[in-house]
């Protein structure tokens, strides 16, 4: 029979049909040995599923694959007031799953946006749907277009386009 160990404690597992994502994500973190993934698909989960509920990744944006564009692009503001509509990203893992606690940040890397506290960055933490919200961007600049990205990390970024109107 697979079992798991915690802090010295194995525990008998056994599978049921369906947990399979379960059991693999439970073998990712370290949870369960990997002898448990070659369980038969009957009986509980119970074991595997109390440890993964008190599991946390280490680094939240190393599992981060995707950034969603969700809200904001293609805006037009005039010059000298708020976008209307704030940026939004939803992190995504490998299997398009939200990521929780992953760190994004939001730059404009132009000198026409600009977010309330005068810089070109900011950094908010994704929730349990894996969204984050950038704060409010004010058109600082002359008329035309600008560019904020949004970055997980190196290989999860996306790109809003905002055009800054008089």
């Amino acid at each position: 029979m697979p079992t798991t160990s915690s802090g010295g404690l194995s525990m008998p597992i056994v599978l049921r049909r369906g947990s399979a994502v379960l059991l693999g994500a439970a073998v990712a973190f370290g949870l369960l040995t990997a002898s448990a993934a070659t369980a038969t698909p009957a009986a509980t989960t119970s074991a595997a599923t109390s440890a993964l509920r008190g599991a946390a990744p280490a680094d939240a944006n190393a599992r981060v694959d995707h950034l969603r564009a969700v809200a904001g692009d293609s805006q037009e503001v005039p010059t000298g007031t708020q976008a209307p509509v704030q940026l939004a990203v939803q992190a995504l893992d490998g299997d398009y799953q939200p990521v929780e606690g992953a760190t994004v940040t939001f730059s404009t890397p132009g000198p026409g946006l600009k977010f309330p506290d005068g810089t070109d960055d900011a950094t908010v933490v994704t929730d349990a749907e894996g969204m984050a919200v950038a704060p409010e961007l004010t058109a600082a600049g002359a008329p035309g277009p600008d560019l904020v990205t949004a970055s997980a990390n190196d290989h999860a970024q996306v790109g809003f386009e905002i055009t800054i109107t008089s």
